[in-house]
């Protein structure tokens, strides 16, 4: 049975001038304290709650076991961004953070650089590359997703929920004048359902 990402875009096949397909995973920054202006004047400063740490924590744990080598993590500057990738860092042995600028940006620049292009073509010049993660914010993840499995940002609708996890399989058809991405959606890895497996576990070992 096919997927839905290889009915919108059927998965390249390992032919000449095509890459070794490349696993991304896309990783949104945990529970962080509301806007408040007079806390945090410059809201890239915002840090993660206690609670949305500790929520984070039990997450990368898991993605441990199902991720457990990722070559490269990029994350936004951002505080609460970069709290994020260095928990991945601590609990998943992943490599520290290197902070990507592009995951920041919120809309088209003033030279006219669409940050979600950007990100696509930073993708496609990864020769080498076979997995990586980047740790961002909303809504530019769900958007990016989108345009690699759909080929538009605004193809899905994709609720990419606070220290949620998606992997997307990307493959650079370079056969043409120009690198193409295209995605396949792996899996999707959420706090709730982390949480559900977790209370289904201490089901199972509660003594008789």
């Amino acid at each position: 049975m096919r997927s839905v990402a290889e009915h919108c875009f059927p998965v390249v096949g390992r032919g000449i001038g095509t890459r070794r397909p490349m696993d991304l995973i896309l990783v949104r920054h945990a529970r962080a304290f509301d806007r408040d202006s007079a806390a945090w004047p410059d809201d890239a400063r915002r840090p993660l709650t206690a609670s949305g740490r500790d929520e984070f924590i039990l997450l990368a744990k898991q993605l441990k076991r199902i991720a457990p080598a990722v070559e490269m993590v990029e994350a936004s500057g951002f505080v609460r961004a970069w709290q994020t990738a260095r928990i991945l860092a601590e609990q998943t042995g992943w490599p520290q953070p290197s902070r990507l600028e592009r995951l920041e940006a919120e809309s088209v620049s003033s030279d006219g650089v669409d940050p979600i292009e950007s990100l696509v073509r930073a993708l496609e010049g990864m020769a080498g590359i076979e997995s990586i993660a980047w740790v961002g914010h909303e809504p530019m993840l769900s958007r990016l997703a989108s345009r690699l499995l759909a080929g538009s940002v605004d193809a899905m609708s994709i609720n990419f929920k606070k220290g949620a996890a998606v992997a997307i399989r990307v493959s650079i058809d370079g056969k043409g004048p120009t690198p193409v991405a295209r995605g396949e959606l792996l899996w999707m890895l959420t706090p709730r359902l982390v949480a559900r497996m977790k209370r289904r576990v201490k089901r199972r070992v509660k003594p008789a």
